[in-house]
């Protein structure tokens, strides 16, 4: 058996979180054959979560951390329930079998390319203040990057990010099928086009259980990244909707 560890912190610090369920929990991922058996420890919000398996390999390392991640927050959650308070589990650093430490860090860096609104250098303050000044669009802004940094949210975070922008182009008192198609008319997006993300986080949303495939919820995500930056560039031209020629409808392939 091959040993994996994932540490990490439960916060804020002041809680001083303790959890006394030391039972293994076995996990079996059938489509790629993969058995993995985890053990939680945590003491004073320190986390150190072992995985054992047969067969570590590099390219199922996503794997491992979301069940390592869903184990320690169920048990965190529990107790945050209990006590009424708030608390969040970050995994920060990844042991892998030969004992070499690396720092977790949950990013896409293909979605980089997406953003054209603006860049650090310029456009960042004038387009800060006009976030920091709307509520749903600063809310919107953190679905989303929610979306790449937590397992198993990225569907419905995506959906709801995007009822977000409908509702900030839509003209107030307008019905939910009207305000769609304002949004989509500003943006110059296809009804099919966004119906991909809505459609695919309905099950998830209302809780029923299924799988979604990565290669869906990953186009989910991109697809949320180029809506959201054509938003910004509505934002900048004073809400008035884009222009087809400098931003052609986007369309499903």
């Amino acid at each position: 058996m091959q040993s994996i560890h994932f540490l990490g912190r439960v916060l804020p610090p002041p809680a001083r979180v303790t959890v006394s369920f030391n039972q293994s929990i076995k996990w079996e991922e059938a489509d790629i054959g993969l058995a993995m058996e985890f053990t939680c420890h945590i003491e004073n919000s320190k986390i150190d979560i072992e995985c054992r398996t047969e067969k570590y390999r590099s390219e199922h390392l996503g794997e491992f951390y979301r069940r390592a991640l869903d184990i320690c927050r169920a048990q965190v959650d529990l107790i945050a329930f209990k006590m009424g308070w708030g608390l969040t589990v970050v995994l920060e650093t990844f042991i892998d079998s030969n004992g070499i430490a690396s720092p977790i860090f949950q990013k896409d860096e293909g979605l980089a390319a997406l953003c054209t609104a603006f860049s650090l250098d310029q456009g960042f303050g004038e387009l800060c203040a006009k976030v920091i000044q709307s509520v749903p669009l600063f809310m919107a802004l953190r679905d989303l990057v929610a979306a790449i940094s937590l397992p198993h949210v990225s569907l419905v975070d995506c959906a709801r990010a995007m009822d977000r922008l409908k509702h900030l182009v839509a003209t107030p008192g307008t019905n939910d099928k009207q305000a769609w198609q304002q949004l989509q008319q500003a943006l110059q997006i296809d009804e099919a086009y966004l119906k991909y993300i809505t459609d695919y986080s309905a099950n998830p949303r209302h809780g029923r259980p299924g799988h979604t495939p990565g290669t869906v919820t990953t186009e989910v995500t991109r697809r949320s990244w180029v809506i959201m930056n054509r938003y910004f560039e509505y934002l900048k031209r004073g809400n008035v909707a884009l222009d087809s020629s400098e931003f052609p409808l986007l369309v499903n392939p």
